[in-house]
């Protein structure tokens, strides 16, 4: 073994005993329990199994995660953690517990970060203590510490690897440098794509200044820089993509108002976490934003001070200084988000990262600005290590251990955690979803709806933790995003909350291939128990008509609901009915008939406003007498409650004879429309043949809610052909 590997090694053994004493005492308790709380750390255990689990299939169906039915790309919602399942996955096929794969993914992100920092701060200080004191605050810093509910923000360890290569590269001119660069730079944007956006700052001022410096030979150090950069893109395409398309297909952005929420502001980097580092007593530490605990150290940040003023006495530093001190500044700015403040104070509202919102593609995705945090703590434990190495070179041989020692010792300090808060939880998850998971074992496949659908804590995590064990997609889930469907299923307008009508919503359920409905009483809030609302929605679901078995399971009972039979579809052709064909009259609201044809979506006609006797209707004429095949009646999202309770739809022949089309509770049609378009569903009611001259629409139940109809299209069935 060289040198150069023996250190290495050396220094990862460091790592490794490190992790184990500043993360007490998650090491005895790798199966038994998981660090900080049960949101985003069952999350991300969750994510890792599954990730393990497609892994060993080829990746086949990784996108299609069991949770959010009936929606595709549901792992496009949240982070992958790709780059770190990739390492433990083997561990999770041979001990099959997500638990403890979580847990050493978590320990292991603390090593490579240490080695990662180690690596970069020795190349740039040429010091052995110093980039041991960099690799130290850059993995145990109290940011990183105050991020341990957030796996991916401790898996941050590529950047610096990405960096090391990078420098590398320049300090050689070998291409096989760029390898550590390119890979690092794929493994980051794997581990938190976050951060995978976030390192081009870094990465653009050493490549920009590294090309700068060059004697000569740019052309060639271009070509070598964009081949790196075009195969790490390339690698991450197939995952850009699959986000891209979810990203299209569910709308998902941020608006500029939560991106702002989620922003630093100057104060931010004086603000610590009540529970780490020696200077937890400050006024200034919380224990409540996890997003804005920023604060960076005292004894670091006066090493890194020291490591920043005195480059100018040490040539070989200054160069790496200025660098990294303007890198910190660059993250320090963006990290405060669109709209700048200091103190509360609004400084501008067209800060830098506005500006990157609107040149750089998938930006507005991300909600929180001030994890750009994580550089400036790149930044600065590069500029640590320059501090330290100021000091190894000016204290005698014989003290220059007990200087270093003081150094460690202040960094750990300012990072200190210890014990970190964990709680119990087994790879087996609560005994009433492993009950759950042993009646589905013999049940036939189909997707579950847990009720409460969201409830007030984290059970919603529980529902989905156990798919690793039974399988099955379910309604709920919890992620990055919601979906149209779990939005409307969960609010007061919810199809569910018709107690009379509850047959219908049963229906609905059916139609969409939802197979079972598991009830956790104990899941709802003190409110609702209060009320009964669980007996009530057991009561309902038995008095439904709809269910093929029932089992009452600890804790839990569960409903098999029959099967659905979908209606036979008329397959003849058919063609939309051009707008001005029709004439369109209503019971209320005449001066807004217009909006019923005008193609723009945001328009609506709107009946009942303070609530419906269920009397409203609008009637459309046609020019000539046509076979209407299907009524499509668009809603929109911010007027999603106002979809009808009860529809009726009459033609009228050219004798002026009425004749029911359509009659019922449209919540089949209403789900379906949700799935296929969450922003402006269609509800499409297809029709028996007719021979109509009008059709009446009516919304014929009582309801506190309007009715509203945002367009209205007509389809006539064409025997000559047309258009599906």
């Amino acid at each position: 073994m060289t040198a150069a590997k023996r250190e290495l090694v050396l220094v990862a053994a460091a790592f490794v005993a490190l992790t184990i004493v500043l993360t007490f005492p998650l090491a005895l308790n790798l199966r038994r329990a998981l660090p900080s709380d049960l949101a985003d750390t069952l999350l991300a255990t969750w994510i890792l199994g599954w990730d393990a689990d497609r892994l060993r299939h080829g990746l086949r169906g990784v996108w299609d995660t069991p949770i959010f039915f009936p929606y595709r790309g549901t792992l496009a919602f949240t982070e992958t953690l790709f780059g770190l399942a990739i390492f433990v996955a083997p561990l999770y096929w041979i001990a099959a517990d997500a638990v403890l794969t979580y847990n050493v993914a978590f320990l292991l992100s603390f090593v490579i970060a240490g080695v990662g920092m180690y690596l970069l701060a020795r190349e740039l200080t040429g010091g052995r203590a110093a980039a041991f004191a960099g690799g130290l605050y850059y993995a145990f810093g109290p940011f990183r510490m105050a991020q341990i509910a957030h796996v991916q923000m401790v898996a941050t360890g590529w950047i610096p690897i990405a960096l090391w290569g990078l420098h590398r590269y320049f300090a050689t001119r070998r291409a096989r440098w760029l390898a550590p660069f390119a890979v690092g730079w794929v493994l980051q944007a794997l581990s938190n794509a976050y951060v995978g956006y976030f390192m081009a700052i870094p990465i653009a001022v050493v490549a920009v200044e590294g090309l700068w410096r060059l004697p000569g030979h740019r052309g060639r150090a271009l070509i070598h820089l964009g081949a790196a950069s075009l195969l790490a893109g390339a690698v991450l395409a197939p995952v850009a993509a699959a986000y891209y398309r979810t990203r299209i297909d569910l709308h998902q952005t941020r608006s500029i108002e939560e991106i702002a929420s989620l922003s630093a502001d100057a104060r931010s980097y004086v603000v610590g976490k009540n529970t780490i580092g020696v200077w937890r007593w400050l006024p200034t530490a919380v224990g409540t934003d996890p997003e804005r605990e920023l604060f960076p150290g005292i004894f670091a940040i006066a090493l890194a001070a020291l490591g920043l003023l005195t480059a100018n006495r040490v040539p070989q530093q200054r160069r790496w200084a200025r660098l990294y001190g303007l890198i910190v500044a660059i993250a320090f700015v963006l990290s405060m988000g669109p709209i700048v403040r200091v103190w509360g104070t609004i400084l501008t509202t067209h800060g830098p990262y506005g500006w990157l919102l609107r040149i750089v593609p998938g930006m507005d995705g991300m909600r929180v600005p001030a994890r750009f945090a994580i550089v400036v703590v790149t930044g600065l434990s590069v500029l640590v290590a320059c501090g330290v190495a100021w000091l190894m070179d000016r204290v005698t041989q014989r003290a220059r251990t007990l200087a270093l020692a003081v150094c460690l010792s202040a960094i750990v300090a300012d990072g200190w955690a210890a014990p970190i808060p964990i709680v119990r939880y087994s790879a087996r998850g609560r005994a009433e979803d492993r009950g759950v998971a042993s009646w589905l074992a013999n049940r036939e496949p189909g997707a579950l709806m847990h009720l409460p659908l969201r409830p007030a804590e984290y059970q919603t995590l529980h529902y989905q933790f156990m798919t690793l064990a039974h399988g099955h997609p379910i309604v709920n889930g919890y992620s990055g995003y919601g979906t149209p469907l779990l939005e409307l299923l969960d609010s007061a307008a919810s199809p569910l909350n018709d107690t009379e009508r509850f047959p219908a919503a049963v229906r609905m359920l059916r139609s969409i291939g939802i197979r079972y409905v598991i009830v956790h009483p104990g899941d709802y809030d003190a409110t609702s128990r209060a009320a009964s609302v669980p007996d009530r929605t057991i009561a309902a679901l038995r008095a439904s008509g709809q269910i093929a078995k029932e089992a009452g399971l600890p804790q839990v009972t569960a409903f098999e609901l029959t099967p659905w039979s979908a209606p036979p579809v008329d397959d003849a052709p058919v063609t939309p009915i051009d707008w001005r064909e029709l004439t369109a009259s209503a019971s209320e609201s005449r001066d807004r008939l217009q909006n019923l044809f005008d193609g723009n979506p945001d328009t609506r006609w709107v009946a009942g406003i303070g609530g419906q006797n269920g009397s409203c209707w609008v009637r459309v004429q046609l020019r000539s007498v046509a076979d209407i095949a299907r009524v499509e009646i668009q809603i929109a999202e911010r007027s999603i409650g106002d979809y009808p309770r009860m529809l009726r739809i009459d033609g009228e022949d050219a004798a002026g004879r009425t004749h029911a089309l359509y009659d019922g509770s449209p919540y089949p049609e209403l789900a379906a429309a949700v799935v296929r378009d969450g922003r402006y569903p269609r509800l499409a009611i297809s029709l028996p043949h007719n021979q109509t001259v009008a059709l009446w629409i009516r919304q014929t139940a009582a309801s506190r809610l309007g009715w509203s109809i945002h367009e209205l299209r007509l389809w006539r069935y064409d025997a000559s052909g047309g258009i599906r």
